[in-house]
């Protein structure tokens, strides 16, 4: 019996072929014929650059005390309790809590049987595969909330001022990001759509142009870039099938 029955899994490899597209947006009373791709090297350094620009921008705002974005976004410390804190602070470290929790894994994933091995095998290794993703998040879980428990206990020792300082940090680095990666894709956007099939006019003359596009419209060129894109995920599952 071949090893090529077992199934590892769905793996959509329509994500590779998927380098650029024509779409239509509703664009006021009208649609829009709309020629979109994925940026190159060059332009997609742009795109980081400027993302990383604004992101900067931001945080610069935010260590302010006296800024608009500072008073809006981040709540002084009399007017958070610290239950509430120490909370935050455990929200936003999740991911590196995962990070850290994924090398102590004992679960490993399958090992084939030999190609001649009896059915029998296969069936318990194709099984096994099935039930591999289930119990590696069930592993986890249980790491991660064991990590979570010790967290939450050594923040309950440090006093308020010294939590409330880790609730900003998290609080900046969190805000950070997420602008840094909204700025990113908005400017794949724009750099991606193009008025021709040829892709040799910008749809947009300028980055302002996109950005004040009406939320609705802009989403629409987000989700459509974002469908276009190779996830990790998928990459990985590549990797495995092509090794």
């Amino acid at each position: 019996m071949s090893q090529s029955f077992v199934e590892n899994n769905d793996i959509d490899l329509s994500p590779l072929f998927s380098w650029s597209k024509e779409f239509e947006v509703v664009w006021g009373d009208t649609k829009v014929p709309v020629f979109m791709r994925i940026l190159g090297d060059a332009d997609m350094n742009r795109a980081r650059v400027a993302a990383l620009r604004k992101s900067a921008d931001l945080r610069r705002k935010l260590k302010d005390i006296n800024s608009d974005e500072r008073m809006a976004f981040i709540k002084d410390i009399d007017d958070i309790d610290i239950d509430t804190l120490i909370a935050v602070v455990i929200v936003f470290s999740m991911r590196e809590i995962s990070e850290r929790c994924v090398p102590k894994l004992k679960i490993k994933a399958p090992k084939a049987p030999r190609t001649d091995a009896k059915t029998s095998a296969h069936e318990k290794y194709q099984a096994d595969i099935d039930s591999y993703p289930d119990r590696r998040q069930e592993e986890l879980k249980a790491l991660i909330n064991k990590e979570v428990e010790a967290m939450k206990e050594s923040l309950g020792k440090d006093e308020k001022e010294l939590i409330y300082k880790k609730y900003v940090d998290a609080m900046i680095d969190e805000m950070c990001e997420q602008e840094l990666l909204r700025e990113f894709k908005s400017q794949c956007c724009y750099m991606g759509s193009y008025k021709d099939q040829g892709l040799s006019e910008r749809l947009f003359g300028s980055f302002e142009e996109f950005n004040n596009l009406e939320s609705a419209l802009k989403q629409q060129f987000l989700t459509e870039y974002a469908s276009m894109e190779i996830h990790g995920d998928d990459l990985k599952k590549l990797q495995q099938v092509t090794q």
